[in-house]
């Protein structure tokens, strides 16, 4: 429940692309949560089986730790490096003038190019990086919708609402700007075709709740029953046995609500989302998805994993992980 770093990883592409990279100048991180608060400052954590089953939800937006920060920025273009690390809101990003801005990268890395959108949703764990361009001089407000897919548990305005709420505030200043140009092409990716998959997959996520009081802890009396496939994590249990060096089709279906769903040790490009082809800033390689219906994932198993060392996928809503939702594979 607490701070969440960021640890960024750097090849140098960036660099050969002319993109904003002066830490805290150009080039900021932005870590994204929701919290509630008490009356002396401390952090309120829900664990009625409501926040149990749809996860800890709450009231406040924060940015790096602050309520409702100011950034002053050059009036050029600015990169913001987003993450999700809310327990389980899904943030509906967009500036309150509702100007264009760029997704340039995902969680796997860059996209082939810039891609202009007015609003950009990120779930937790989600990752991505954005060009905004403030050359206009005009100071502009971040700000969040209320979670749809969670109807009024998704709402973080005070009163219930659907307004969108302040995430924070920028403000450009009169310095001169380090980078005006938006690049017009990032990195070449290959097509994604699921040819080279030697073998499909069907992960089922599940998700429900029990009134049974045997069952349930001294904190309420309602628990969740959440699985892959009917199962619940067990360390002595592995689900997957793949083979280094080879893709896999991975069929991701949602039972109940949304979920997003995240694998380790992995990457994998977005074959379908409920049957469309994925949105052009979810065409890049990528390590979460938030599943809504039924999503196919082209999986790319490079990195070796053990029984004694195997690696797990998992729903990355926080209380839905914690209760088991996790599978573990293993890579040789």
């Amino acid at each position: 429940m607490g701070l969440t770093g960021m640890i960024i990883v750097d090849d140098g592409t960036d660099a050969q692309l002319g993109l904003p990279r002066t830490f805290g100048t150009d080039d900021l991180p932005l870590i994204l949560q929701d919290r509630s608060f008490a009356s002396d400052g401390s952090i309120e954590y829900g664990t009625d089986g409501l926040a149990i089953v749809y996860g800890a939800r709450g009231d406040t937006v924060i940015v790096n730790g602050a309520i409702a920060p100011v950034a002053k920025v050059p009036p050029g273009l600015v990169r913001l490096r987003l993450l999700n690390a809310a327990n389980a809101q899904n943030f509906i990003l967009r500036f309150s003038d509702l100007r264009t801005f760029h997704v340039i990268a995902s969680d796997g890395g860059f996209l082939p190019t810039p891609v202009a959108v007015t609003q950009l949703s990120i779930s937790p764990s989600e990752r991505f990086e954005v060009l905004v361009d403030f050359a206009d001089g005009k100071a502009v407000t971040l700000e969040t919708g209320p979670d749809e897919e969670m109807g009024i548990f998704g709402r973080l305005a005070p009163d219930g609402s659907t307004d969108y709420v302040q995430v924070m505030r920028f403000e450009p200043t009169n310095i001169q700007p380090l980078v005006k140009e938006m690049p017009t092409h990032l990195v070449k990716l290959s097509t994604a075709s699921q040819v080279s998959a030697v073998r499909r997959r069907q992960f089922i996520v599940n998700s429900g709740i029990c009134m049974d009081r045997t069952q349930a802890d001294e904190h309420t009396d309602m628990v969740i029953l959440t699985g892959i496939n009917g199962q619940t994590f067990d360390m002595e249990r592995i689900d997957v046995e793949t083979n280094l060096g080879t893709s896999e089709v991975w069929e991701v279906i949602s039972a109940g609500m949304a979920h997003p769903f995240h694998i380790h040790g992995a990457l994998f490009r977005i074959l379908s989302i409920a049957g469309a082809p994925p949105p052009p800033h979810l065409a890049g390689w990528k390590d979460v998805v938030l599943v809504e219906e039924k999503v196919e994932l082209l999986v790319a198993f490079n990195r070796p994993a053990t029984r004694e060392h195997p690696f797990m996928y998992h729903c990355h809503i926080l209380e839905h992980e914690e209760a088991g939702l996790m599978g573990q594979y293993v890579c040789t």
